[in-house]
């Protein structure tokens, strides 16, 4: 008998509604055997038949844990106990830092998805990972585009879909359809590691945020970072709209004058995708403040950046890079 909880109802309203995971769909399913992926690994197992979807797990073994091999013995008996073939890839040793191995994790997603027919690859990110990460932006300082949402699909070829369709689960929903089903959790040990800022977040900081301030804060913060997603949203198609104006038709440089008229916001966008898409620069904020300063002057300069030199006549800022 297919299983049918109040969590697997919302997951199907969910990607029905948004359209998210299409019958007879080829997914490719992160999955690390915490209580977040073993949620969305049971739920598609219980309606994989009746949604003819082709599913297959994908595990990362970063090697960083005297029991990552334990870690892994599990995730391959659930695998099996599920009849779902997996795919199993150990951590490079040279990559030490989270930063290099969560874009050879991504890279990695993207290979196998593409070179095995997958057109959907799927994370069990939750609304207390989004939670997680706008406060984790916000302390680093962050603008608008690291306070936006993790967004529930997004396109990461012509032909895979990368796709969250947990993200209005939150954690204690996720730790309790696992003690409901019975769910072999694999505890990561090093989640209680508070000298890791998000851990410290995880463990402590939201927990007594919910009980002293907002017992809804997971979905308060869905909300506002939705809402922060919209305005970023429109301030980028606005800055590319603009940006296609405003280029020169033959040379690396864009109209200073115009330039000058617009909202402070819409420069510093500007600029980003000017160096962007001619250097390669992506400029940091203190490289984005210097240029503000620069573009607001009167008299006929040139500004250094790193390799790169800033140039205007009064009428066009152009960009190329010093020779040594």
């Amino acid at each position: 008998m297919v299983s049918n909880s109040l969590l697997h109802t919302r997951f199907f309203s969910t990607v029905d509604t948004k359209h998210l995971l299409p019958a007879n769909s080829s997914l490719l399913v992160a999955f690390s055997g915490g209580q977040d992926s073993l949620t969305l690994v049971k739920i598609l197992y219980d309606f994989k038949r009746s949604r003819n979807w082709r599913i297959s797990l994908i595990h990362f073994d970063h090697r960083w844990r005297t029991d990552s091999m334990s870690a892994s013995e599990a995730v391959f008996t659930y695998a099996k106990s599920c009849s779902f073939p997996l795919y199993y890839f150990e951590c490079p040793i040279y990559l030490k830092s989270e930063e290099e191995s969560r874009k050879w994790r991504y890279m990695t997603l993207l290979q196998t998805a593409c070179s095995n027919g997958f057109n959907k690859v799927l994370l069990a990110h939750t609304s207390t990972d989004r939670a997680e990460t706008l406060l984790n932006n916000l302390f680093r300082g962050s603008g608008l585009d690291g306070l936006s949402s993790i967004a529930w699909s997004s396109k990461i070829t012509t032909s895979v879909d990368l796709v969250r369709p947990l993200l209005n689960f939150c954690r204690s929903e996720t730790g309790w359809f696992c003690r409901k089903y019975c769910l072999p959790v694999w505890v990561d040990h090093s989640n209680y590691n508070y000298s890791v800022s998000r851990n410290r977040l995880r463990q402590e900081l939201i927990p007594y945020v919910k009980s002293y301030f907002q017992p809804n804060f997971e979905e308060k913060c869905s909300v506002l970072s939705s809402l922060i997603t919209l305005d970023a949203d429109f301030l980028e198609q606005e800055s590319l709209r603009i940006y296609s104006y405003i280029q020169h038709k033959d040379l690396v440089a864009i109209n200073l004058s115009v330039l000058q008229l617009l909202h402070p916001s819409i420069q510093t966008r500007i600029l980003k995708l000017f160096l962007l898409s001619n250097l390669n620069l992506n400029p940091n904020a203190k490289q984005i403040n210097d240029m503000m300063i620069f573009i607001r002057q009167s008299i006929l300069t040139n500004i250094n950046i790193r390799n790169f030199i800033l140039g205007n006549d009064g009428t066009w800022l152009y960009a190329g890079v010093i020779k040594i």
